[in-house]
C-alpha cells in the first residue's frame, strides 16, 4: 500500500483549525437509517457518520441515497437529506453529503428575535465533504469536512468541522465490525463508537441476526448516549431491525424500529424514533440506487 493512501484522510482533517466564523448547530438531530449503531453504518450515509466507512473494503458500494426526514407535530422539524459515493484516483474514495432540516411558519411573539407581525423560520444547512481509503485488514479510514450554516429570522451564522474515522471488518468468527470516529474537530470534539457481531447459530443460514452495541459522547455535561441493537434480514431483501438509545443526561430512553427492502439494486426503508419526553416520533423514509462499480483498466 502506497504511504500516501494510507495517511492522505489525516491529512485533510490535520489541517482543520478552528472556523473563522462562528455559529450554534440548531438542531444536532441525525440522519439515521437503521437502528445499529452508526459508528459501524456502510453506505454513502456514512458521510454523515464515520468517513471510514465509505470504503469498498468494509462493505460500501457506490450508490446514492436520498432521506426525507419527517419530524414529529409538536416540534414542526422537516428535513430532507443526500448522499452518494465516487471513485477517486489513487484507490481512494470519495463522499457527499448535505442535509436541511428545518421549521418553517413559526408564529412571531413579545419575545421573537424581531417582534414584528409574521412568522420566523429556522433552518439549518450542512455539506459534506468525505474522503477515505482501505486498509489491508480489511479496514477503512477517512476524514470528513462539514460546513454547517444556520439561519434564524434572517440572522445567518456559519461553522466548520471535520471528523476522521476508523472501521475494521476482521474476517474471523461471529463477523464483527468495529467503528471510531472523532467527530467535531476544530470545534468541539466528540468520540462516535460502535461494536456490532453476527449470531453464531443464524449467521450461516439465511437469516443472518446482528447484535450491536454504540455510543456517542454528547454535547454539554454528562452526554452520554448508549446503543443497543438487533437487526436481521431474509435473503438480503427484506431487513427489519429495532434499537435502544438511552442519555446520559436522565432524558430517558428512545426506541427506534426499521423495515427495508432491497431489490437488486434500489433500496428503500423506513425508519421510526419514538423520542423521549412524549415528543412524539419521527420518521425516516430512504430511497437509494446502487451505481455499476467503477471499471478499472
Amino acid at each position: 500500500m502506497r504511504p500516501f493512501r494510507l495517511f492522505a484522510p489525516l491529512i485533510l482533517a490535520a489541517g482543520l483549525h478552528p472556523a473563522e466564523v462562528t455559529g450554534q448547530l440548531l438542531f444536532d438531530w441525525p440522519i439515521r437509517a437503521v437502528p445499529q449503531p452508526e459508528a459501524v453504518l456502510t453506505g454513502a450515509g456514512s458521510v454523515f457518520w464515520n468517513p471510514g466507512s465509505l470504503t469498498e473494503g468494509v462493505g460500501t458500494a457506490r450508490e446514492v441515497r436520498i432521506t426525507h426526514v419527517d419530524g414529529p407535530d409538536a416540534t414542526g422539524v422537516r428535513g430532507l437529506a443526500a448522499a452518494g459515493t465516487l471513485d477517486l484516483p489513487l484507490g481512494l474514495r470519495g463522499g457527499l453529503g448535505y442535509w436541511h432540516l428545518g421549521i418553517p411558519d413559526i408564529p412571531r411573539t413579545t419575545d421573537s428575535p424581531v417582534p414584528l407581525p409574521g412568522e420566523v423560520e429556522v433552518a439549518e444547512d450542512a455539506f459534506f465533504f468525505a474522503v477515505a481509503g482501505d486498509l489491508e485488514a480489511p479496514a477503512g479510514i477517512g476524514a470528513t469536512l462539514r460546513v454547517h450554516r444556520a439561519s434564524v429570522a434572517g440572522e445567518v451564522e456559519s461553522r466548520v468541522e471535520g471528523d476522521v474515522g476508523f472501521h475494521l471488518r476482521p474476517r474471523i468468527p461471529l463477523s464483527p465490525r468495529f467503528g471510531l470516529s472523532l467527530r467535531g474537530l476544530g470545534d468541539d470534539p466528540r468520540i462516535l463508537a460502535g461494536l456490532e457481531v453476527a449470531l453464531p447459530p443464524l449467521a450461516s443460514a439465511r437469516i443472518p441476526v446482528h447484535l450491536g452495541y454504540g455510543l456517542e459522547t454528547e454535547r454539554g455535561p454528562g452526554g452520554l448516549e448508549q446503543r443497543f441493537s438487533l437487526r436481521g434480514s431474509w435473503v438480503e431483501r427484506f431487513h427489519a431491525g429495532f434499537g435502544v438509545s438511552r442519555l446520559g443526561n436522565g432524558d430517558g430512553w428512545t426506541r427506534l424500529w426499521m423495515v427495508g427492502l432491497q431489490l437488486g439494486n434500489y433500496g428503500f426503508s423506513v425508519l421510526r424514533e419514538g423520542l423521549a419526553n412524549d415528543f412524539g416520533p419521527v420518521h425516516f423514509y430512504r430511497a437509494s440506487v446502487r451505481l455499476p462499480p467503477a471499471e478499472t483498466r
